[in-house]
């Protein structure tokens, strides 16, 4: 029992310090309240107006169905470039995701094959980059489903 009371004691001592020390007081305030709320505010965790782009080599009704398919808010009104622009346009910071819709999509899609679709994306905007290659993956699926 008498540890007990030399640990109260002690506890007690502490706490009286530090009810001096008005400038930690203030830390631990805001510690534990504003810099919790900026935190918890601050950072969006949804997808708004990302800049994306297309490089569509099959101009099929489909692959138009699937650029159509990317619109605001999620997405910036979608823009075609060429296959030798990607590189270029992710470096400068113009789109955080660049599609390339490989030719004969249309056509191996319908003969049963699996054709694949490129995503290059600006891992720099992590949260973008995260969110919008599910969404992206999901807008893609939808499309070629119907």
């Amino acid at each position: 029992m008498k540890h007990l009371l030399n640990i109260f004691r002690l506890g007690v001592k502490e706490l009286r310090s530090l009810w001096h020390d008005k400038v930690m007081m203030i830390m631990i305030a805001y510690a534990f309240s504003f810099a919790i709320y900026i935190g918890a505010t601050s950072a969006s965790t949804e997808l708004h107006n990302a800049p994306i782009g297309f490089v569509d080599e099959d101009r099929s009704a489909l692959s138009q169905r699937v650029i159509d398919a990317f619109y605001p808010p999620r997405f910036a009104e979608p823009n075609l470039l060429p296959l030798s622009q990607i590189d270029a346009k992710l470096d400068a910071g113009l789109y955080t995701f660049v599609i390339v819709i490989p030719n004969d999509f249309e056509k191996k899609l319908r003969s049963g094959k699996k054709p694949e679709i490129q995503v290059n994306i600006d891992a720099t905007r992590m949260t973008q980059a995260g969110i919008g290659a599910g969404y992206i993956q999901q807008i893609i699926n939808q499309e070629i489903s119907r």
